[in-house]
C-alpha cells in the first residue's frame, strides 16, 4: 500500500474565488482575442450563476451544458458550481441518440446551450458575450456563491457503458482539489500556463482547466479539434504555454513527425494508454531536462491515480514504463483475486482510496456497490474504487501496470495477458502503435488473438517478420495468430484506441 499527502481540500469554485481575491488581475484564461483575469472570470460567472438560479437551478442539481469548448463554457461551468449545482458537459456534435440517453438519466434538468438551432433537449440558451462585458454589469456584484460540502458533486463525466448506455461518474469537489495547490502536482500554480486541448466532456479537460484555475495559474483554450505540431509551437511561442497533457497516441505522433515542436515546454504529462518506450526514449534524448510524466488513472478516481517521471532507464524495463507513485490524496492497494493484499512483487488488482474516489455512478446503485465497495483497510472499513486494472509494486515501491483484468483471456487452456503481448509488440522494430485483441466465435469463446498495428514511416516489416520477432519474446501460445497492419488504429472520442471495433475484425 502506497499513499501521499494532500493539498488543502476545498470546493472548486472556492479555490478559484480565493485567487480572484488575492490576485484579481492575474491572468486566468486566454481564448482567441480574449485575455481574462481572475476578477473578470469570477464576475462574469456570478452574472451567469444568477441567471441559472432564476431558471430554477438549485444546489444538488446536475446541469448539462451543450456548449462548445471556449471561454464562455468555462464561465458557465464556474457559474454552475457557484450556484451549488454540478455540471455535465455534452458535446453538441454528439448524435442525438447519445445526448438523449444521457438526458433521460436526469430529472427534468435545466439544459444550457447556445441560441440558434439548439440541439435536442436545450431548455435555456445563453449568447456567448465577451466575459469582460458580462463582468462589467452591476449584477456581477450581487450574487453570493453557494457554499458546498467537499463531498458534493462538482461534475459528472459520462463514460461508455458495457450496455451501450453512457454511465455518469459523480465527481466531488474534493477529488479535484486534492491534487492542485501547495504540495500538489508539478506544473500548476501562479505563473504557469496550460493548454486546454482535451475534449470538454472528458475528465482530462477538467485536469487542464481546474488544475490551473484552482492553483492560480492560467489556461489557453485551443479551438482545434486535433493538435498539430505547428499549433503546439504557436502555443509555446505566442501564449507562453509551459504545461501540457497529451494522450499517448498524440504524443507519439508529434515525436515521430516534429519532435522540436515540444521545445519551450517545462512540464509534459502523457497518458491514457500504455507508453511506447521507443517514443519516450526519442523524446528524452532530445529534451533531457524537460519534465516528462507518465499519468495513469480512470475517471472514477478523478483524472489521475499515479504519476511517474520518465527516464531513459525506464525505456529498458521489460514490463514497460512504470506508472509510478500515487498522486496527492490517493492511496493505492493491490488485491489478489481472493481479496487479500498482494505482496510486493506480486500482481494484484489496483484499488484506490482517498478523496479522489468518485461518489459512484449516476442512478446505478448496483454497479456503484460493485465497483465502490467498503473494504477492511488497516482495521477499519473504508470506501474504495476497484479499477479492474492489474499492477505490481517493485522493490522501490514503484507501481507497474499490467493491463486490465478483463483483458486476460484463456486460449487453449492458457491464460494470456493481452497487455503483455502489446508490450512486446511495442518493442518490435518498425511498429509505431499496436493493440492485441481477442476474437471470439459465435458462442463467445476466444478463437484467436490478433495483433493490429501501425508502422513507423519508412519501415516495412512484414507480418511474418513481426511474428518471428514476437516468438523470441513470448511463449508460443501467446504469439498472435493474425497480424493486421493498418494506416491508423480506430479511436474513441477521448483519443484512446477503440478496442471494441478491433475485436469485431478488420476495419
Amino acid at each position: 500500500m502506497t499513499e501521499t499527502t494532500t493539498p488543502p481540500l476545498r470546493s472548486v469554485h472556492a479555490a478559484v474565488l480565493q485567487h480572484a481575491e488575492t490576485d484579481p488581475h492575474a491572468l486566468a484564461l486566454v481564448h482567441g482575442d480574449q485575455r481574462v483575469d481572475y476578477r473578470t472570470l469570477t464576475g462574469a460567472s456570478a452574472v451567469l450563476a444568477a441567471r441559472l438560479v432564476d431558471w430554477g437551478v438549485r444546489p444538488g442539481d446536475i446541469v448539462p451544458l451543450l456548449v462548445p469548448r471556449g471561454a464562455h463554457l468555462i464561465a458557465l461551468q464556474l457559474a454552475v458550481l457557484m450556484s451549488g449545482a454540478s455540471y455535465a458537459v455534452l458535446d453538441p456534435r454528439w448524435p442525438a441518440g447519445r445526448v438523449q440517453a444521457i438526458l433521460s438519466q436526469l430529472d427534468d434538468p435545466v439544459v444550457v446551450g447556445l441560441p440558434g438551432g439548439e440541439p435536442l433537449g436545450v431548455t435555456h440558451a445563453v449568447a456567448p458575450a465577451p466575459l469582460a462585458d458580462l463582468a462589467a454589469t452591476e449584477a456581477a456584484d450581487r450574487f453570493t456563491p453557494v457554499s458546498v460540502a467537499l463531498d458534493d458533486t462538482a461534475m459528472v463525466f459520462f463514460t461508455s457503458g458495457s450496455t451501450g448506455v453512457p454511465k455518469g461518474v459523480l465527481t466531488p469537489h474534493r477529488a479535484v482539489t486534492r491534487m492542485f495547490g501547495p504540495g500538489g502536482l508539478d506544473g500548476f500554480g501562479p505563473g504557469r500556463v496550460a493548454a486546454q486541448v482535451a475534449p470538454a466532456a472528458w475528465d482530462m479537460y477538467a485536469f487542464e482547466l481546474w488544475g490551473q484555475l484552482t492553483a492560480g495559474g492560467a489556461v489557453v483554450v485551443v479551438d482545434d479539434n486535433h493538435l498539430m505540431p505547428g499549433r503546439l509551437r504557436a502555443l509555446v511561442a505566442d501564449d507562453h504555454v509551459d504545461t501540457m497533457w497529451l494522450t499517448t497516441s498524440l504524443f507519439n505522433l508529434i515525436v515521430d513527425e516534429d519532435p522540436d515542436a515540444f521545445a519551450g515546454l517545462r512540464t509534459l504529462y502523457v497518458g491514457g494508454e500504455k507508453q511506447s518506450p521507443r517514443h519516450v526514449r526519442m523524446f528524452l534524448e532530445r529534451f533531457p531536462d524537460l519534465t516528462l510524466w507518465n499519468g495513469f488513472g480512470p475517471a472514477e478516481n478523478c483524472m489521475l491515480t499515479s504519476v511517474h517521471r520518465m527516464t531513459l532507464a525506464d525505456t529498458r524495463v521489460p514490463s514497460g514504463i512504470p506508472v509510478g507513485v500515487p498522486v496527492p490524496g490517493t492511496t493505492v492497494l493491490l488485491l489478489r483475486e481472493d481479496g487479500t493484499p498482494a505482496e510486493r512483487g506480486e500482481r494484484g488488482e489496483i484499488v484506490t482510496r482517498g478523496p479522489g474516489v468518485a461518489r459512484g455512478y449516476l442512478g446505478n446503485e448496483l454497479l456503484t456497490r460493485e465497483k465502490f465497495p467498503e473494504l477492511d483497510v488497516d482495521g477499519e472499513k473504508q470506501r474504495v474504487y476497484r479499477t479492474g486494472d492489474m499492477g505490481q509494486f517493485d522493490e522501490h515501491g514503484i507501481l507497474h501496470y499490467h493491463g486490465r483484468r478483463d483483458r486476460m483471456v484463456k486460449l487453449n487452456g492458457n491464460r494470456i495477458e493481452l497487455g503483455d503481448i502489446e508490450a512486446s509488440a511495442a518493442a518490435t522494430p518498425g511498429i509505431r502503435t499496436c493493440a492485441a485483441v481477442a476474437r471470439t466465435d459465435e458462442g463467445g469463446t476466444v478463437d484467436h488473438i490478433a495483433l493490429v498495428y501501425t508502422l513507423v514511416e519508412g519501415s516495412s516489416p512484414t507480418p511474418r517478420e513481426v511474428r518471428k520477432h514476437l516468438a523470441t519474446l513470448l511463449p508460443a501460445y501467446a504469439v498472435p495468430a493474425r497480424f493486421e497492419p493498418m494506416d491508423e488504429l480506430p479511436r474513441r472520442d477521448n483519443g484512446k484506441v477503440d478496442l471494441t471495433a478491433l475485436e469485431r475484425g478488420p476495419v
